[in-house]
């Protein structure tokens, strides 16, 4: 992990106008503030012409004074830093400025699911089918990959994303589909084990096993939370609706339950194929879903070939 001197802008600076220094980092704007911390567009590079563009997520201080929560965060980001695939976000750096500590991710040009999906429902549209089941065996892809990872004597990571949702999956104006903060969403989530009100929002992609006491949390959570992204895709629709308020409980109560409408009953082009595929990923019990993320690809793959056989990115990018 690097680390960077006194001498560089405090927190403080953040508040007056870009673009700031920040260690070898020029910050030019501020993007959102998260649960986890406040996200700003920068670029790096000293000679003109050659600088890149990169996301730096600066963790909030209250998470930072957790030393659980740093430990765990540094040990999750190194194995996060190593991971190399297409369908994943890049974390270039994990580092500490005037004890701020950071993350150094790779750009990208697009808009995540979330703001995909919100556009579509603000002008009455509908994504595509290919497209959606597109999206999705990209997903799927990158799942695959992390969840294999091993260590150089072959000793598997048991590498869990364990916060798949729209927010964390990224769509590039050429079409590309990435996943963010793949190895650093875990630490956060750890430390909101014990606040059900933390992270609100993601409640509607957890798996069964995340939302019960004594739950085992594996790959397979993954692959539920990404049948919970191709539903909302697909339909448009939350797969469960939990107005504001609702009791913890009676959220978990029903996840578990697992009572859903059929995707082809809320749209009248899917058809029975793939109400099965989402079937089998939404499954409540672990052992009944697809037990890999490559199994989920190849199903997605083989509906996506009688859809389009010759859909690329390049087909939809913008």
């Amino acid at each position: 992990m690097s680390q960077v001197g006194p001498g560089q802008a405090s927190g403080a600076s953040y508040r007056g106008e870009f673009p700031v220094a920040f260690g070898r980092y020029l910050l030019l704007k501020r993007l959102s503030r998260g649960g986890m911390g406040e996200i700003f567009l920068a670029k790096v590079g000293e000679i003109q012409g050659f600088e890149k563009f990169v996301i730096i997520k600066k963790i909030l201080p209250q998470l930072a004074a957790n030393d659980d929560f740093i430990t765990r965060f540094i040990d999750e980001a190194q194995v996060a830093i190593k991971l190399n695939h297409v369908n994943i976000a890049q974390v270039f750096e994990v580092g500490r400025v005037d004890g701020e500590y950071f993350l150094a991710i790779e750009f990208i040009d697009g808009r995540d699911l979330r703001r995909l999906l919100r556009r579509c429902r603000e002008t009455g549209t509908r994504l595509p089918i290919d497209l959606c089941v597109f999206i999705a065996r990209d997903l799927a892809a990158g799942l695959a990959y992390a969840h294999r990872r091993t260590v150089a004597k072959g000793q598997a990571l048991s590498l869990v994303h364990c916060d798949i949702s729209p927010p964390n999956v990224m769509v590039s104006y050429e079409g590309e589909v990435k996943i963010i903060d793949f190895g650093i969403a875990r630490s956060a989530l750890r430390t909101a084990d014990s606040n059900p009100n933390i992270g609100f929002g993601k409640f509607g992609y957890m798996a069964p096993e995340q939302l019960i006491r004594g739950g085992v949390i594996d790959r397979r959570t993954d692959i539920y939370a990404a049948g919970v992204v191709l539903y909302e895709l697909l339909t448009g629709e939350r797969l469960y609706q939990f107005p504001e308020g609702t009791d913890y409980r009676q959220m978990a109560r029903t996840v578990c339950q697992g009572n859903y409408l059929a995707p082809s009953l809320r749209d009248s082009r899917l058809d029975a194929s793939m109400d099965a595929i989402l079937a089998k990923a939404l499954a409540v019990k672990q052992e009944d879903r697809y037990q890999t993320a490559e199994e989920f690809r190849d199903a997605l793959q083989h509906k996506l070939s009688s859809l389009n056989p010759t859909i690329s990115r390049i087909d939809w990018r913008a």
